[in-house]
């Protein structure tokens, strides 16, 4: 195995690929249809709004816990009650932050395989910005698109591509430091608790906080790394063997050292 030819990609690349062998069947026309274009804008909107909540959250609480020394001891009414804010309420804040923390990167995820699959779906078709043509249906980070060098048409300069590499590099240290923001906060919490004198189930609470957002940020590696993938031996979208394979069992049987010469 570790001498065949690979190719290194991502977990969302290659569920990409997935659908993207759906396109070249009998039925690949129905992904195409009004019907299929407005269900997976729709469907794609919804995910936005997930990452917007869930991201909103997760620096809300955060925050919170950030600056909890500001509000410990005060007290609200709600209901009729009178309700103290102390001490104990951190863990249950961190448990809530790190929640929003696993839905924003489960969120984002799901909006990464849509935006693949809207790639496929342009690249079938030789056109390559897919998204301009939803835009009467999802008209969601154009900004995004507007920015990104051009290739085809008339091309971009040396100076867009500059400003565009500048810009990723900013957007992604925020985005790190965002993202890494609500865990950071979630382990100041723990080791707080662990050292201190509190009742054992905020241990458990802010401990259970910690197992989450480790979850989070584990699942949000994961889905980076490029992992190796191997020639395919079956069609994807059918039960098929592909032409590659095909060859390679005839030169195995021919050899005489095949799966089938053997059984003989």
């Amino acid at each position: 195995m570790a001498d065949k030819p690979y190719t290194k990609m991502s977990l969302i690349e290659r569920s990409a690929l997935t659908f993207e062998s759906f396109l070249s069947r009998d039925f690949g026309n129905r992904f195409y249809q009004p019907e299929f274009l407005d269900g997976i804008s729709a469907r794609r909107l919804e995910v936005i709004s997930r990452i917007g909540k869930g991201s909103s959250q997760a620096f809300i609480f955060a925050t919170i816990l950030a600056f909890f020394d500001l509000i410990s001891g005060s007290s609200f009414t709600y209901g009729g009650l009178t309700l103290q804010i102390t001490k104990d309420l951190t863990p249950i804040i961190s448990l809530l932050t790190a929640g929003a923390l696993l839905n924003t990167t489960f969120a984002f995820i799901d909006d990464q395989i849509l935006f693949r699959i809207l790639l496929k779906l342009g690249g079938h078709i030789k056109i390559q910005n897919f998204q301009l043509l939803l835009v009467d249906k999802m008209a969601h980070n154009l900004w995004g698109d507007a920015i990104v060098p051009r290739v085809f048409g008339p091309k971009s300069g040396r100076g867009q591509t500059m400003a565009v590499r500048l810009l990723s590099v900013v957007v992604l240290v925020i985005s790190a430091a965002m993202y890494l923001y609500p865990p950071f906060m979630i382990a100041r919490v723990f080791l707080d608790l662990i050292s201190s004198d509190a009742r054992w189930i905020a241990k458990a609470i802010a401990s259970l906080a910690v197992v989450v957002a480790i979850w989070a940020l584990l699942l949000g590696v994961i889905f980076m790394i490029k992992f190796k993938f191997f020639p395919a031996d079956w069609h994807e979208s059918t039960d098929q063997p592909t032409e590659e394979f095909i060859r390679r069992m005839q030169s195995e049987i021919a050899r005489g050292d095949g799966p089938a010469a053997s059984e003989a």
